[in-house]
């Protein structure tokens, strides 16, 4: 499928100790609605990890500093991100949830429903959603 994909705004690169990149987590910080209200929320997206530096918690260090990011802006009510199935255990063990309602976002202009992925939350300066109705108003990262 040719899906659309926000381009990230924000970034964290996680160095090995050599100096080398060895994880990077994109970030998009962006105004959507949850259940019809406005709010604005990050998003991760992206996340990857040099195959030979894997399985050291470069990804990790790199989530948990974007959450840290959304924690220092304003007004960022909850993180979400979409990822595979078999890395719902990864992120859940990192204090993600999974989100069971509808995801709605823009693919080339057009409003559809993201069923491509799941969708898991974390809570910031709200409680994250785990059902209803979240819309990205845009493309999905």
């Amino acid at each position: 499928r040719h899906l659309e994909w926000a381009t990230p705004t924000w970034c964290v690169c996680v160095q090995a100790p050599d100096g080398t990149l060895a994880s990077f987590i994109g970030i998009v910080l962006r105004r959507a609605t949850c259940d019809g209200a406005p709010l604005h929320i990050g998003g991760i997206g992206g996340v990857m990890t040099h195959p030979a530096l894997r399985r050291r918690g470069f990804a990790g260090l790199g989530m948990r500093r974007a959450v840290e990011f959304f924690h220092a802006q304003e007004d960022v009510a909850f993180g979400l991100l979409v990822c595979d199935t078999h890395r719902l255990g990864y992120y859940g063990s990192l204090g993600w949830q999974e989100f069971t309602g509808e995801l709605h976002v823009l693919q080339h202009g057009q409003p559809a429903l993201f069923t491509y992925n799941r969708v898991m939350t974390i809570g910031v300066k709200s409680t994250a959603p785990l059902a209803g109705c979240i819309d990205l108003l845009g493309p999905p990262w």
